[in-house]
Order: C-alpha cells, then sequence, then structure tokens
C-alpha cells in the first residue's frame, strides 16, 4: 500500500433501509444505487480534516465519517493525520441512512490507507460509535452494520454489536421513493410512545418473526401483512409524512408485494415480486409523494462499504 501524503483511496458507503415494518431498531438492509463517496489521503496536517460541498458539520468531532476514521486511526495506533473529502449521494435527513453511509465510508477509507489491517467485523464498533453522532446519543446497527457489512442485518437494540446477518435466498428486488422532506433521526424519537400495551408489543413480536421467515424463504406474497401492520413506531411516525397513506396506496395499486416507512422517513420502500415492475411502482410512488420527489429502482446490496471501482 502506498502510504505518501499523494495516494488517495476513494470509498462509496452504500445507504440502507432501516425497521422495515416492526423491525424498530432491529433489522437493516442495505441497497444498491445511492451511497456517499469520501475520498481519503494522508495528510501532513494533524488529525482529521473534512472538507464536503454538502451543509454537514466539517469538525472530525462532530461528522460521522471523521469520527469513524479517527476510532481506527486510534484502534490502529497511528497518529499521522487524514483528509476527507465527502460526496453526499444520500440527502440529509431522507430515512435511508446517510450519517451511516459517511461513517461506514470513513472507517473503511482509513483501514484501506493503513493497508487494510482490520476486517469489517473488527471495525463495528467504530462505526457504531461514529453513527452515535446522528442517533441521539446512543447507539444503533440498524443503518450502521448494514452499510458497512451489506445485505440483510439482524441487531440488538440493547447489544448493537449482537448481530446477524440473514441470508437471502431470493434476489430483493426494491423501489424507494424520497419525498420533498426532511425528518432527522433525533427528532423522529421524540414523538414515539414510551409505553407500549402488552398486546401490541406481542403482536408486533410475532410479525417480526414471521416477516422475517418471508423475507428468507423470498416469499414475497406473504410479505405484506406481516411488514404493513406496525402498532407501535410506524404510526406515530407516518404523521410526519403527509404523502405516507397515498403513497403506501399507489404502491399497492401498482403491484408491490408490501411498502413501509424507514427509519424515520420521509422515504418510503415497497418490495416487489420481480425487477420488471419496478419502472411502474417507482412512477406510482413518485406521483402519489408530490411535487420534488425522487425514486429509484434498486436491490438488496450484498457488499456493503467498498472502494469505488
Amino acid at each position: 500500500m502506498n502510504h505518501s501524503h499523494n495516494h488517495t483511496v476513494s470509498v462509496f458507503g452504500s445507504a440502507s433501509l432501516s425497521n422495515l415494518g416492526p423491525g424498530f431498531d432491529t433489522l437493516g438492509l442495505c441497497i444498491k444505487g445511492i451511497g456517499d463517496i469520501i475520498d481519503a489521503r494522508f495528510s501532513a496536517e494533524p488529525g482529521i480534516t473534512i472538507t464536503s460541498e454538502a451543509p454537514i458539520p466539517l469538525e472530525a468531532k462532530n461528522n460521522t465519517a471523521g469520527r469513524a476514521a479517527h476510532l481506527v486511526m486510534t484502534k490502529a495506533a497511528d497518529k499521522r493525520g487524514l483528509h476527507l473529502h465527502i460526496k453526499k449521494g444520500i440527502p440529509i435527513g431522507s430515512g435511508i441512512g446517510g450519517s451511516a453511509a459517511s461513517a461506514s465510508a470513513g472507517a473503511w477509507a482509513a483501514n484501506l490507507l493503513l493497508g487494510r489491517p482490520f476486517t469489517k467485523n473488527e471495525l463495528a464498533y467504530e462505526v457504531l460509535e461514529a453513527e452515535r453522532l446522528a442517533s441521539g446519543g446512543t447507539l444503533h446497527g440498524d443503518n450502521a452494520l448494514p452499510s458497512l457489512l451489506g445485505g440483510l442485518i439482524l441487531t440488538s437494540p440493547v447489544k448493537p454489536l449482537d448481530y446477524r446477518r440473514i441470508e437471502l435466498t431470493s434476489p430483493m428486488h426494491l423501489v424507494v421513493v424520497l419525498p420533498k422532506r426532511t425528518i432527522l433521526t433525533a427528532d423522529a424519537r421524540t414523538i414515539l410512545p414510551r409505553v407500549v400495551p402488552r398486546l401490541e408489543a406481542v403482536h408486533n413480536a410475532s410479525d417480526l418473526a414471521f416477516m422475517l421467515h418471508s423475507l428468507m424463504t423470498g416469499d414475497w406474497d406473504t410479505l405484506a401483512p406481516y411488514m404493513m401492520r406496525d402498532r407501535i413506531v410506524e404510526p406515530a411516525r407516518a404523521s410526519l409524512v403527509p404523502c405516507y397513506t397515498k403513497v403506501r396506496k399507489a404502491a399497492l395499486d401498482a403491484g408491490a408485494c408490501a411498502v413501509a416507512l424507514t427509519g424515520s422517513g420521509p422515504a418510503m420502500f415497497a418490495i416487489m415480486k420481480d425487477a420488471e415492475s419496478g419502472s411502474a411502482i417507482c412512477s406510482a410512488m413518485v406521483n402519489a409523494a408530490g411535487e420534488g420527489a425522487k425514486g429509484i429502482v434498486t436491490q438488496a446490496d450484498m457488499h456493503g462499504v467498498r472502494p469505488c471501482s
């Protein structure tokens, strides 16, 4: 590995979906086609310096990519400075894991410059700790771990380093729509109920288990009832997304198997049986989301953070 100050690595941090209906703080999925890019090099200046055209914090202590890179350098006991240039491909506050994508890309960029001393699993703590900056001060793995590792990840809300990768036996085809609206994760947590009736908690736990079975087996026909009847989180957060009901109906009318908010919103996603129906479902969801909305037809990304090709 070239360690000169002129050597630059470019890393892509993928976007991710989280919750997927009843899996609040527990389930996340890495997706293709949208993410953040970080160009990184060693610098003569000490510490981590950051530049970006996006309206994001440029102090490393307040930036998820900078924080992650700093933690990796510390883990390696390397005191050289790094410079990061962040290209935000994920709209801020969109609900598809922008802060997590930057954290995973920042960690992996530092790791590559160091000669790749750590595996992805060995950097899970550093990425989770960096993502803490955007999640209200607590550790959450439902976006950070999928972005880092790829695929569908089940993680513990209490101990995020206790995670499992759920194998998918069939390709997962998706549409993601981004309404022209910003919702920050920390703000969206303030509207959640503090006390949950036992029956609702039991129903959600059951639906999560059955939904995971449908996802693992590729049984898209059975997915909708389990993914779409969250009784606790999605109903509260739907109030922050005025187009929620219209987008949900439009997706189903166009042939989607299931549709839900991702994370805090406002982004919503739909799962479909095949790629051929993607264009029609995407158009229907974008039209229902209103002026300024954007949509992408995508798939599950099984690779996670990686060098740009």
